[in-house]
């Protein structure tokens, strides 16, 4: 209210009640207008809505001489109709004001001021002529008041005619414009010849499109050559009106009443072939006008056209005239998928707020339509204006329609889907994404079509950087992996490109494990571009393992062994604890090379990593690591005395280790250490190999030759070594004089069951006597922690009996005078 000047105050005051139910907010004036009209222009607001409007006001108490032509402007507008006439929206009428609501315009002046495409100025003259044909020729009345300043203009240019102030039928006893007819301002300006020889009066007795036909006239000369100051200007000097059209002008200024064109004619002329009228946006706009009335053909044949010319026309005109009428068309079927291309192209210029209250509308009630054709259309224009859609708005009302497409029967639907869905994406949120969307591509991956399949792996891959972590390890490379095996060498060329594009998402193992080997499957395709591609993204996932790998520390057994009682979990890795190194170690050291075969060269392995790591001796046999105390004392005792040298690969100078002193039978009673020599330990999930006492020896009888280069042995139960059986290669062999526990079988030797010895197995350091547990050559039973401490105890025993009888002997001097 605050650009109200003080007559439109007093005037909404004086209303009353009328007044306060007054519904629209009175706006800025437009200053300059009312020196050319009894009217005073306002723009203004409908309260309910907040849409614009345009508000005519009169000041009955400033203008008391030109109240009845306000009245009869404002009865002439609620009653008369026509699209080229200026819509009539509300009003009210008390003995103050006078105020009239109209579609918002702005005075045509302000357009020619513009400099305008010529093309408006052509359609505003032929919708100004269509208005005064059906004034003078349907309802038989003059307007008397035809010039610029009765001229508006909407949003899209367009011209609408106003000013009926002196609008009446000849048929009345007292027509307005022979009454009031000189109290328009300029009135004299626009004064026709007869008019301005013999009065207001002889209007009457002249055809009744005479008077407005001239000032049509007058019309395009001020609109093409501006102001004009004397009627004499007309004829004089044409200027910029076009050369078709000068000589229809001349027609309609003539001089004589009975020879001047009407209306009706004017449009006729313009209209004929080679006409001032017969221009490409001239007719575009009459096709649409008659649009409900045209065949298929035509309007297949007008769309394709309109298509192509329409960025040519002015943009407003577009977006406010042609794109209400190809909207109505789109949506109630007279247009079709065809149009909306032009709609598209025409809506990208409208502002956001525009776009949301038009095409947004229209967009959404197209996509739940049944018909194929216009979905297909919808999807092949999505760039046009998916970044105008909202995530709301893509989420609960579109997504659900379009999703119907990934089912379609039509595969060019289900195709065009897959398309359009990548540039919805974005907007739809996380659980679409990682639920319904990946639902879909899953069905249509399998999908008869074999374009639809590889689009699918394609968009897959363009989709994963919105899918989350977990999903992306779930999802990828299974799907990928299954475009691999697809018989479509396209869909194979996609799924290698897919897995490369998305090779950030995976992490070390899942590109070793899992993708390197499905690669490895198409390396050699029978398609060139196939393997080709999938050398390139085999390089890839190398490349990146290779970082992987670079960056891991030299070995995992070091970590163990520098970090005590640490555990490391990894593929592949087993958790270990410094109490279980120690027994592992322990075992490898009292056996040494006593134990050979398969069994023996587990332990032996498992010891060197833990006590030499990179260190791996050849064939099957081991130097024992640990360092006994022992070994000195009796090299320089019992040993030496006898002149001769210790040799640990004789079983009978290992033997005399058992010839020690009272402290080291007191390390042998430990029980601990009982129980980490023979890989007892209670803490340690390490199941030992060997745990069952042995059968006594037996000695060797025969020899069963093998089928590999890997020979069988048995053992004797004598410490003599066998030079022949000594010298046997280390690729298999075993010394005569060791006690090892083996296990023959198929797959490690080569032979086949009825060949297979039976295993015999020794406790390291029982005599034949004192052997009393047995267990069969296959592998004896397993006993329990009770039965093992029992069998530990008996054996302690035992071993006890045999120093002492040692002893004695040593005390006679027998064992020390000769070699065992």
């Amino acid at each position: 209210m605050a650009f109200l000047s003080g007559f439109v105050k007093s005037g909404l005051s004086l209303l009353g009640k009328d007044a306060s139910a007054f519904p629209y907010t009175v706006g800025q004036k437009v200053e300059w207008y009312e020196k050319q009209s009894i009217w005073s222009l306002h723009r203004g607001v409908k309260k309910e809505d907040n849409s614009e409007v345009s508000i005519f006001t009169f000041d009955v108490t400033k203008n008391r001489d030109k109240v009845q032509l306000a009245k009869n402007a404002y009865k002439k507008m609620r009653t008369l109709r026509h699209p080229d006439l200026l819509r009539y929206l509300d009003g009210v009428e008390s003995d103050q004001a006078i105020m009239i609501v109209t579609d918002p315009v702005e005075p045509l002046s302000d357009q020619l001021k513009q400099n305008p495409d010529s093309n408006l100025i052509l359609w505003g003259l032929y919708k100004t002529a269509c208005s005064l044909k059906f004034i003078n020729n349907d309802c038989g009345m003059v307007h008397g008041n035809v010039r610029i300043s009765s001229i508006f203009t909407n949003k899209a240019g367009e011209w609408k005619l106003g000013g009926f102030e002196l609008l009446d039928s000849m048929k009345e006893e007292s027509p307005m414009i022979m009454t009031f007819g000189g109290v328009i301002p300029d009135a004299n300006r626009y004064m026709s010849p007869e008019i301005n020889k013999s009065g207001w009066a002889i209007v009457k007795d002249i055809p009744t499109s005479a008077t407005d036909s001239y000032q049509l006239g007058c019309l395009i000369y001020e609109t093409y050559n501006g102001h004009m100051d004397n009627a004499s200007q007309l004829l004089a000097k044409r200027g910029d009106i076009p050369a078709k059209m000068q000589q229809v002008y001349k027609a309609l200024v003539a001089s004589s009443p009975k020879v001047r064109l009407d209306a009706e004619r004017f449009l006729d002329e313009g209209l004929r072939p080679q006409g001032f009228f017969a221009n490409e946006f001239i007719q575009v706009n009459l096709f649409l006008e008659t649009l409900t009335i045209k065949d298929q053909a035509e309007k297949t044949t007008f769309f394709r056209k309109l298509d192509s010319v329409i960025e040519g026309f002015p943009q407003d005109f577009c977006m406010y005239k042609i794109l209400p009428e190809l909207i109505n068309a789109f949506e109630f079927g007279s247009g079709g998928p065809k149009v909306l291309s032009s709609i598209m192209k025409v809506g990208s210029h409208l502002p956001d707020e525009d776009y949301d209250k038009t095409i947004i509308p229209c967009i959404i009630r197209m996509f739940a339509t049944p018909d194929r054709a216009i979905r297909m259309s919808l999807l092949e224009t999505l760039p046009s204006y998916v970044n105008r859609l909202s995530k709301k708005i893509v989420n609960e009302q579109i997504f659900p329609h379009v999703a119907l497409g990934f089912t379609d029967g039509v595969p060019m639907i289900r195709e065009q889907t897959i398309k359009g869905i990548l540039l919805l994406v974005p907007l739809l949120s996380d659980r679409i994404i990682n639920y319904d969307l990946l639902k879909y591509l899953a069905k249509l991956q399998l999908d008869e079509e074999p374009g639809i399949r590889t689009n699918t792996t394609i968009c897959l891959g363009k989709v994963a950087k919105h899918l989350n972590a977990a999903t992306q390890k779930k999802v990828l490379v299974p799907a990928f992996a299954r475009s691999l095996k697809d018989g479509f060498h396209h869909a194979r060329v996609a799924g290698l490109m897919a897995l490369q594009a998305t090779a950030e998402f995976y992490d070390a193992l899942d590109c070793s494990t899992r993708i390197v080997p499905c690669i490895s499957l198409v390396l050699l395709d029978k398609e060139k571009v196939v393997r080709t591609q999938a050398f390139k993204t085999l390089d890839v996932f190398v490349k990146r393992i290779t970082v992987f790998a670079d960056a891991m520390p030299d070995t995992a057994l070091m970590d163990r062994v520098e970090t005590p009682n640490t555990t490391e979990i990894g593929p592949g890795s087993v958790a270990r604890s410094n109490s279980a190194s120690a027994a592992a170690a322990g075992v490898a050291g009292v056996l040494g090379e006593a134990t050979k075969g398969f069994a023996g060269w587990a332990v032996n392995s498992l010891a060197t990593k833990l006590t030499t790591p990179g260190e791996m001796p050849n064939g099957t046999t081991l130097q024992a690591t640990m360092s006994d105390p022992s070994l000195d004392k009796y090299a320089k005792t019992t040993v030496a005395a006898a002149g001769d040298t210790y040799n640990p690969d004789r079983l009978a100078d290992r033997l005399a280790l058992a010839d020690i002193d009272d402290n080291s039978i007191d390390a042998w009673d430990d029980d601990q250490k009982q129980s980490d020599l023979i890989g007892l330990n209670e803490e340690d999930e390490w199941e030992p190999l060997d745990t069952t006492p042995a059968l006594e020896p037996e000695p060797i009888t025969s020899f069963v030759p093998t089928r590999t280069s890997k020979p069988v042995t048995a053992t004797t139960s004598r410490p003599k070594p066998s030079p022949g059986i000594k010298k046997a290669s280390n690729a298999g062999s075993m010394k005569l004089g060791h006690k090892p526990k083996f296990e023959a079988s198929v797959d490690d030797w080569g032979l086949d069951e009825d060949e297979v010895p039976k295993a015999i197995t020794h406790t390291h350091g029982a005599s034949p006597s004192s052997s009393s547990v047995t267990s069969t050559a296959s592998g004896g039973q397993v006993l329990s922690k009770d039965e093992k401490r029992a069998e530990l105890d008996r054996r302690r025993e035992e071993r006890r009996q045999r120093m002492a009888e040692l002893r004695e002997k040593k005390k006679t001097g027998g064992i020390g005078a000769k070699k065992m």
